[in-house]
């Protein structure tokens, strides 16, 4: 097992310096020592990088100024700090089990694991689910036919996204706000693919990952809380964010599927979209529809 002195943990911030030291916090009272957390300060406007080199100054503390991306950011942390296995924490995401980063570094006990992520809790403990299916047409086919919630259990993680995150398994991918990477793994693949901006980068690190023969694995017996959209949801409505987050997908599709193929799994997608939105429409949830308008929109945008 990778010893927790030889882990690095990347955190990004991006003008949200409370959640950031209370995430770095979290992880260095779950045993990481504090040097081997990097703390990359992406473009703030505020007192963020004060606020870090008085509260967590002894940690690896990187400042930039502009904002590059999370991916970027998150790669640049990585170079800062080399070590055997990459901890990247959204800035929003805490420990909340004791001994989570030490259960999650033992997945890593098995050499064909190259990614392994936990299970997440959103704020009232209930399940957040976050474990998902790479994309293909018939994978989108189910999902976007509603067939997938009568799937079992046992299947959901190839097929859909409505499993119990109840037990240790091998998955396709996992959307990241907690993700652990083998540094062998990160080395081939080069890190996060830096055409992505923001959203999409960890689905295509695994997709990457499981391309080059390596294992994703999750496991319950790591647990974090994640609060979610706290950055974002500064700089940009629910709707443009699920413009960006449709954007951000569907490239990632086209890049890994072939031009006829990955038209169909974004067809299929956006059809799925357009079905809730049309009944969510109806049912007079504007707030709902209009996020999933935004979506659409970003399904539909070439601009990548």
């Amino acid at each position: 097992m990778t010893d927790l002195g030889r882990l690095t943990v990347v955190i990004a911030n991006w003008g949200t310096p409370d959640v950031t030291i209370r995430s770095a916090k979290a992880a260095i009272a779950d045993g990481v020592p504090a040097e081997r957390v990097v703390v990359v300060d992406n473009g703030s406007e505020d007192d963020s990088y004060l606020r870090f080199r008085q509260e967590l100054g002894a940690c690896e503390l990187v400042r930039l100024e502009e904002n590059i991306g999370f991916a970027r950011a998150s790669n640049r942390g990585a170079q800062t700090l080399p070590g055997d296995a990459y901890l990247f924490l959204n800035n929003d995401a805490f420990v909340e089990k004791s001994g989570s980063v030490a259960a999650l570094l033992a997945c890593l006990e098995d050499p064909e694991v190259g990614v392994a992520a936990p299970r997440i809790l959103n704020p009232d403990l209930t399940l957040q689910p976050t474990v998902v299916p790479t994309s293909s047409p018939l994978v989108e086919l189910v999902r976007a036919s509603g067939l997938s919630r009568f799937l079992p259990n046992a299947v959901q993680p190839s097929w859909s996204t409505h499993w119990d995150h109840g037990e240790a398994r091998e998955v396709q991918a996992v959307n990241g706000a907690v993700l652990l990477v083998c540094a062998r793994t990160w080395d081939e693949l080069g890190g996060f693919d830096e055409q992505a901006y923001m959203y999409a980068e960890d689905l295509d690190l695994c997709w990457r990952a499981r391309e080059s023969g390596w294992k994703v694995w999750f496991t319950p017996e790591a647990e974090f809380v994640h609060l979610g959209n706290v950055a974002s949801g500064r700089h940009w409505s629910n709707p443009s964010r699920a413009e960006m987050i449709g954007r951000a997908e569907a490239a990632m599709i086209r890049r890994h599927l072939s031009r006829p193929t990955a038209s169909v799994t974004v067809g299929l997608i956006a059809a799925g979209l357009a079905a809730r939105w049309t009944v969510l429409t109806a049912l007079r949830n504007r707030e709902a529809a209009a996020s999933l308008r935004g979506g659409l929109r970003g399904y539909f945008d070439r601009s990548d």
